[in-house]
């Protein structure tokens, strides 16, 4: 990105003078920039044409009132096509791979209570259901949740042929567990998040914010603007909840792998609880939602990220009742 490009256009949109600019330096799609500690400038890559389905959500959400997210400044369009979207800034924020992570490690330490890295996990799980409330009526319909299960095989087909050391992976036994997806009618359906995941959660003392509505970066703009059913970001954040002790162990605590797994398990269990209490739950379908979320890391391991494969090893054979 050009140098003083996000200056610029913060500046044009903010109607006053801005002077610096930091890039967000994290794994991400697209490229983010900090601007005088006021606005996040996020440039797309590539450009979206519009509508841009992140700005479609953001907008509803805001008329809605939902105000757990950062608010929306304005996109940067300029011939049919969006280059930018631009929103407050967060001082001192961090992202979930980060937050939670750290929190798991000082638990480990001792120097965080059971109860709070635990609630943590109920929180974003209450944010979630509060999230497809206001979402419940964009483009409110019912959907055929087959096809989830086709792109699952098809993650499935493209981890074993691409990733050694899957020899475990039994292809009967994951479209057993995917077969509520084929058997069930029309589900409910509404717009999406669509990449709900704890690096989605930002936090700053107390303030918990959901961030980027872009939607599955495997997945095209068409399909993004598409009705799905909300059991696939609930799905998606609490495996996500799985992937931080993954990372915990992985990176830091491989010593911890027993208290790490008790972990998983209570906040993962929480933040069910927390969803269920304001939102209906289908159980079987969420698990087949979960197992194909834990193939589609394979896929973004492949396309995207590739030391990011061991997230699914880790808790793929779980899922499946192979651990």
């Amino acid at each position: 990105m050009t140098p003083g490009a996000s200056i610029e256009l913060a500046a044009r949109l903010l109607g006053r003078q801005c002077s610096l600019e930091r890039p967000i330096t994290v794994d991400q799609t697209n490229f983010s920039v900090v601007v005088d500690d006021a606005v996040v400038v996020k440039w797309l890559r590539p450009p979206v044409p519009v509508p841009h389905p992140g700005v479609q959500l953001i907008r509803h959400l805001t008329a809605a009132g939902f105000d757990e997210m950062p608010s929306f400044v304005d996109v940067d369009e300029r011939d049919g096509v969006v280059h930018a979207i631009v929103t407050a800034y967060l001082p001192s924020a961090m992202d979930g791979w980060d937050w939670y992570v750290d929190d798991v490690e000082h638990w480990l330490a001792d120097e965080l209570a059971w109860d709070e890295v635990v609630e943590s996990g109920r929180r974003m799980g209450a944010m979630t259901a509060r999230l497809h409330a206001a979402l419940a009526d964009l483009q409110s319909s019912t959907v055929d949740v087959g096809p989830v299960a086709d792109r699952a095989i098809a993650d499935l087909q493209l981890a074993t042929d691409r990733l050694d050391g899957l020899e475990w992976l039994d292809a009967q036994l994951v479209a057993d567990v995917l077969q509520p997806l084929r058997v069930t009618g029309p589900v409910p359906a509404h717009r999406i998040h669509g990449d709900l995941h704890v690096g989605q959660f930002l936090r700053s003392g107390p303030t918990m914010l959901i961030t980027d509505f872009d939607g599955d970066p495997l997945q095209d703009p068409g399909g993004r603007a598409l009705a799905q059913s909300p059991l696939r970001d609930v799905a998606s954040m609490v495996q996500s909840i799985e992937h931080v002790g993954a990372v915990v162990v992985k990176r830091r605590r491989p010593d911890r792998q027993a208290d790490v797994d008790r972990f998983v398990g209570a906040a993962t269990t929480a933040a069910l609880d927390a969803y269920s209490a304001a939102q209906a739950v289908d159980h079987d379908m969420l698990l087949a939602f979960r197992v194909a979320q834990e193939l589609h890391e394979y896929a973004y391991s492949i396309h995207h990220l590739p030391h990011w494969r061991y997230v699914a090893d880790a808790a793929l054979p779980g899922l499946l009742g192979l651990a």
